[in-house]
């Protein structure tokens, strides 16, 4: 399912953080998406290993990272502390971000959300963007996660 490649946090554009070590991130050099899910990531900084998740900055997005498996990374001679990492993720490298005003059935906030438009449909997309986001939403009834807590 396409909505496993993606997490609601946001990624600092230009960085890539491994998902192990939060807390620190690398400088990214470069993407390159092959076939069928299949993903390199150039970067320089800490180093991470097979099995790692990594969490890159998604193009146009403020709330999103996508989340990639590594499945081989080794070291590169330039620049000094650089490596490369083959990853795992969607079979897809561009995404359609889109964002939406919901209200919240219960409190009526009104909150800003972003989801990936990725099977054509917007809205059931936006229902499981909002549902991963803590929501409990469906086609009639949407309930923020604050209020979700509440109960």
């Amino acid at each position: 399912m396409m909505l496993e490649y993606f997490r609601y946090q946001q990624t600092p554009a230009g960085r890539v953080v491994n998902d192990n070590l939060p807390n620190k991130s690398s400088d990214l050099l470069g993407v390159m998406s092959f076939t069928l899910g299949q993903f390199e990531i150039k970067a320089k900084g800490e180093q991470p290993s097979v099995g790692d998740t990594l969490l890159l900055p998604v193009k146009g997005s403020k709330q999103l990272s996508l989340q990639l498996k590594v499945v081989g990374v080794e070291p590169l001679i330039t620049p000094i502390g650089a490596w490369s990492a083959k990853c795992k993720g969607p079979a897809q490298a561009n995404f359609n971000v889109r964002v939406a005003d919901i209200t919240c059935d219960n409190c009526l906030e009104v909150t800003s959300l972003e989801f990936i438009d990725f099977s054509g449909d917007v809205q059931a997309d936006a229902l499981l963007g909002m549902n991963k986001q803590g929501w409990q939403a469906d086609s009639h009834e949407q309930v923020c996660p604050i209020c979700c807590n509440k109960k």
